[in-house]
């Protein structure tokens, strides 16, 4: 018998060790090859090994052991040595070995299979050399370099890193706010992953370990915490490496250290302040922190839906407006969540207070102000310091700082007094008049009897201020704020002063002197210490206790009235386009009896109030008594537009006046029109009914932009507008509100030209860039407008900036001031039409977005999706990407690659995960693609989320980030999923005995009774066919029996029937009507009454439905 000697590989016997010096016996553990650490000394025993052997990789015994070293050399040199040349040269080069093309894949494919790592897909095929240097993690020359961004991206995430808790953003999604710091090469998802994974894992060490006050941050976690360097994606054997992770982890610290002090400072509905610009031009930046929840006293029975709209207002001119909220009603008061914490907002008139607006169906129900937000620069010093880079206002009256340095600025007629100290430098003097300071030692402020004193180098001494507390009076006008009676000082726990050593001043007077003779008015409010300090000041006006106002209309002869209590005694006037034709008083009220002085009604005058003729008067701003309703425009005014796009909604009002003793009920209809089948076939429409009593109501236009939104993604057709109308017994108003200002129109094949909607002419208000359809990120092309004799004509020629080939997104800039359809310019249809609509063979959505055509070519982007479904890799999740990231002013339906991704459930819920999305992007896809997240099954949602987690496993991404992220998706899926919190471990496991077994019948009745209490009245569409759904099902009688009457059958079915579709038993096709009407009715019943009824009800129909057949 002869015997055989095996074969020793000088591989396989490197392999061993190299595993067996980490804890591993037998073979790779699927990790991603940056995360073993490779130590210099390894990298050059692996270089020598495969520059004296590679040859052996032609053997079969040897080949799996070369490849292994090769890809694990491969990644390493990349990671150590990437010389910003994206090829095979850097290995090569220092293994002194030229492979060949086959031979170079061959080996890619051997090593990655022994290590059990995925081969990246890009948008042309499969990346083979991408594929190792992604196994590589960071280059380091790169990351330690101050020439390319990503030591630069790492900070900046690291700065911002606690911005994505207001609005649940993934550290991923924030570190592409930073993309552009990378080079184009490294600008995608895999990169952007492998950052936030730094991120996340640094600011997890810092809270931790106290890492901010270590000499070397990474000295003392090698004895604290022995493995925390595993998860770093570049080299720390080396010494600079080393360094800059130190760097990193003090940063971190510190980072953590100022969130937490801000946290022990924070308070609901507050701001801070920051000071921008250049001096002597500055503006103000207000970021304002929100709870997640809290309790408002809202009665719930006196809404029309538990959706209310939220708008950021400066006074009475409305900033931002914020995504919508939930009320779930609680006893007397509405419990609300706010999806979004942390807002920032422009301030254009700092002298007024910001507040929050809350409006159901245009009414404003609830306003919240933001305390220490008027900015009265004019009459009090802006004191700030340097917090984080930044000047931060820390007060407007006598204050301690922190540190040593603080910039003030000093109204007209101001006197800064240092004392002994270092005098103040001056920086500028501004257009206001105001002298900017810079001072590095305490000093006083001087004006008349104000005094205010700034100490520095107090360490963190920051405390409560005082507050006021009183009756707000509701009212726009000046002031902004308002009481109803004076208001009563507020001292917070410990403060420094009790409230017997502070005295109240207002306008020069003692308040106590000042109430005695009855303090109504315009109010300076001022109160010090007895060292005669400043320490609180503000500018408010008071009102009678008592006072109200009642309006009446003209009616035949009879002028228009305006009823006032409480107003006895006081100074009345009116200003504006009305005039007082007479004055009746009684014991309690006085009625003005006004006429218009110009031909038609104003729109709004102002009434003047006053305790004397020579006080400045408190001014309410009113809607002027006219029956009937008028559109105002930001400004008050009365507008006869009546062509709207959405982007014109915001600022806009509807006045609503009755001109009946009894007051009346207006009515609201919001209609799609369009000249598609699915708008003519099935009447889709809103209604609304407003009850107007003797006041006229002022309807906020924005607070419906959602709902006409949600009328416009209801089908396909970009021409679709709607029509907004208004009525009693006749119409008196219509508005046409339509998604675009204005459309494209061609002449010729390549000349093109904006034309207004509303006028039919050409318009020279567009700016018009075009995006390549087979690379988003690539930079866009401006096009230019062709001129005649140096005049734009407004016309464009696409010749001029495009190539003959290829296919391109034609789209308004970001900046237009007209805004139309996007249109695309295709080579690609006469090609087809040659191949007789035969498409080619595509591999990627880059390419099949060039290539697809609605006629000839319409599969070809769904193919795409499909593969997505189940891919993580897939080079079509980076297209997307860059398309949310890149293109976000555009609607989502400008893009076919959304429209495709809403058709495939499978593909979308993976999308949420892989995408980041946060809530205010799902609710962009469900108001304008008219996605019902409900509509995606529950096993679906699971099978979506083990995928995505496995593949971060594979990634080698750190504890910290996963669970960072595993924190961040659920409070996704707590908006997108109802029930969410009831699931158990169903979505990680798909086990449904973790699901909760609640009997329906037992349960729904109950619950019903709540349900019919409201007294609201329900919407009824769909009602019919739910019913007959519901009498079909295998269903208990108390069930089926829920509905006691017809009006209320929709509301009441609608949750079980979703039940049964996120149960994947039944599907929005059951129901014997149009898909599109179909999820625009859903939409619209399960806003009604979400929190209370649709999402409990909808829960429990689904845990029980999965539940009982597991």
């Amino acid at each position: 018998m002869l015997s055989t000697t095996p074969i020793k590989s000088p591989f396989k016997a490197w392999l061993a060790e190299f595993l067996l010096s980490r804890g591993i016996v037998k073979e790779s553990t699927g990790k991603p090859l940056y995360s073993y650490q490779v130590t210099e000394a390894e990298y050059h025993s692996l270089r020598a090994l495969l520059s004296a052997n590679i040859a052996l990789m032609d053997n079969p015994v040897h080949a799996e052991y070369v490849g292994g070293c090769f890809a694990l050399f491969v990644s390493e040199q990349f990671r150590r040595a990437y010389n910003a040349s994206w090829s095979w040269s850097g290995a090569e080069g220092e293994l002194g070995v030229s492979l060949s093309p086959t031979q170079r894949i061959y080996l890619a494919k051997r090593g990655l299979d022994y290590w059990k790592r995925p081969i990246r897909a890009r948008e042309n095929g499969r990346d083979w050399l991408g594929s190792l240097f992604a196994e590589g993690g960071l280059p380091w020359p790169l990351v330690q370099s101050e020439d390319h961004g990503f030591g630069r991206a790492v900070r900046s995430g690291i700065k911002h890193f606690f911005r994505t808790e207001g609005n649940r953003r993934t550290t991923a999604d924030l570190m592409a706010d930073f993309e552009s710091y990378l080079p184009l090469a490294f600008q995608n998802l895999e990169t952007r992953q492998l950052l936030a994974g730094i991120v996340d894992h640094l600011m997890f060490l810092a809270g931790q370990y106290p890492l901010k006050d270590q000499a070397d941050p990474a000295a003392y976690l090698d004895e604290v915490a022995p493995s925390w360097a595993d998860a770093f994606p570049i080299p720390l054997d080396e010494t600079n490496g080393r360094n800059l992770i130190s760097t990193w982890l003090q940063a971190a610290g510190e980072r953590t250290r100022i969130r937490q002090e801000a946290l022990l400072r924070a308070k609901a509905f507050t701001g801070e302040h920051i000071l921008c610009g250049t001096l002597p031009a500055w503006t103000i930046r207000t970021e304002l922190t929100l709870p997640t929840e809290t309790l408002q006293p809202i009665d719930a029975n006196t809404l029309r839906s538990m959706r209310l709209e939220v708008a950021f207002y400066e006074g009475d001119r409305m900033l931002a407006r914020g995504p919508a909220v939930y009320g779930q009603k609680e006893g007397a008061q509405t419990r609300l969540r706010f999806p979004n914490t942390q807002i920032t907002l422009e301030r254009h008139c700092l002298r007024s207070p910001l507040n929050i607006r809350l409006l159901d169906s245009g009414r404003e129900v609830h306003r919240i102000f933001i305390e220490d937000s008027a900015l009265d620069h004019q009459e009090a010093p802006l004191i700030f310091e340097p917090v984080d880079g930044r000047w931060k206002l820390v007060s407007m009256s006598s204050c301690a700082l922190a540190g040593g340095l603080a910039r003030i600025r000093m109204p007209a007629n101001f006197e800064a007094v240092t004392g002994s100290g270092i005098e103040p430098r001056l920086l500028e003097l501004d257009a206001q008049d105001g002298w900017w300071l810079e001072a590095a030692d305490s000093l006083s402020l001087r004006h008349g009897a104000d005094l205010y004193r700034v100490t520095l180098n107090q360490g963190s001494t920051e405390i409560a201020r005082p507050t006021l507390e009183g009756t707000l009076a509701l009212y726009e006008g000046a002031p902004s704020i308002m009481y109803l009676g004076w208001p009563h000082l507020s001292l917070p726990e410990n403060y420094l002063y009790a409230l017997e050593d502070l005295c109240e001043f207002a306008n020069g007077q003692l308040v106590s002197e000042l109430r005695r003779q009855g303090a109504i008015g315009v109010m300076r409010y001022t109160v010090r210490n007895k060292a005669g300090e400043t320490l609180l000041q503000r500018r408010f006006g008071v009102l009678p206790r008592e006072f109200g106002l009642t309006q009446f209309p003209a009616c035949k002869d009879e002028p228009a009235r305006l009823q006032i209590r409480g107003a006895n005694g006081l100074e009345l006037a009116v200003a504006g386009e009305v005039r007082i034709a007479g004055q009746v008083a009684s014991d309690d009220t006085v009625t003005l009896h006004l006429r218009h002085t110009g031909e038609a009604p104003p729109a709004g005058f102002t009434l003047e109030i006053r305790m004397r003729p020579e006080h400045p008067p408190l001014q309410l701003r009113l809607a002027y008594p006219y029956q009937g309703a008028r559109l105002m425009d930001q400004d008050g005014k009365a507008t006869l537009v009546r062509n709207l796009t959405l982007n014109d909604l915001p600022g806009l009002r509807v006045a609503l006046t009755s001109g009946l003793p009894q007051g009346q009920d207006f009515h609201m209809r919001m209609e799609l029109i369009g000249d598609s089948s699915q708008c003519r076939s099935w009447r889709m429409q809103r209604d609304f009914q407003i009850k107007v009593g003797y006041n006229p109501i002022l309807l906020d236009l924005f607070s419906y932009q959602a709902k006409i939104l949600q009328l416009l993604g209801a089908v396909d057709d970009k021409e679709a507008y709607v029509r907004l109308g208004i009525e009693t017994e006749t119409r008196l108003l219509t508005l046409n509100i339509q998604r675009y200002s204005g459309r494209l129109q061609r002449e010729g094949r390549t000349l093109i030209e904006v034309v207004d909607v509303a006028t039919g002419l050409v318009t020279h208000d567009a700016r018009i860039e075009a995006m390549n359809l087979a690379d988003p990120k690539q930079k866009p092309i401006a096009l230019g407008e062709l001129t005649s004799e140096g005049v734009g004509t407004g016309r464009f020629d696409t010749a001029d900036y495009l190539p003959e080939s290829g296919a391109w997104l034609i789209y308004p800039a970001s900046d237009s001031s007209k805004s139309f359809p996007v249109w695309v310019q295709s080579t690609y249809a006469s090609s087809l039409r040659e191949q007789d609509g035969a498409p080619k063979s595509v591999d990627s959505l880059h390419k099949a977005a060039e290539v697809f055509h609605p006629q000839l070519n319409p599969g070809v982007i769904d193919e795409q999706i499909a593969r997505m479904q189940d891919d993580f890799g897939h080079s079509g999740w980076q297209y997307l990407a860059d398309l949310k990231q890149l293109y976000g002013h555009l609607p989502l339906s400008s893009f076919e690659p959304w429209k495709a991704l809403t058709h495939n459930p499978e593909a979308l819920s993976f999308a949420v995960f892989r995408l980041e999305m946060n809530e205010a992007f799902c609710t962009r896809m469900a108001d304008e693609l008219a996605v019902i997240w409900e509509a995606i099954p529950l096993p679906v949602w699971v099978k979506a989320y083990q995928r995505y987690f496995d593949s971060l496993a594979q990634m080698g991404l750190p504890e910290a980030a996963i669970s960072s992220l595993q924190r961040n998706r659920d409070a996704v899926l707590r908006m997108l999923v109802p029930g969410f919190d009831y699931l158990g471990d169903y979505l990680s496991t798909g086990n449904p005995r973790s699901l909760m077994l609640a009997p329906p019948a037992a349960v729904l009745p109950a619950w019903v009774n709540t349900l019919y209490s409201s007294g609201r009245r329900f919407p009824t569409d769909l009602g019919s066919e739910l019913a007959a759904w519901i009498e079909q099902q295998s269903l208990p009688a108390a069930v089926k029996g829920l509905a006691k009457s017809h009006y209320a059958e929709a509301v009441i079915y609608l949750p079980i029937f979703m039940g049964f579709v996120t149960a994947g038993k039944a599907t929005l096709d059951d129901l014997p009507v149009p898909l599109p009407y179909a999820k625009f009715v859903i939409r619209t019943i399960s806003d009604f009454d979400r929190h209370d009824w649709f999402a409990p009800v909808h829960a429990l129909m689904t845990s029980y439905l999965l539940a009982s057949t597991a």
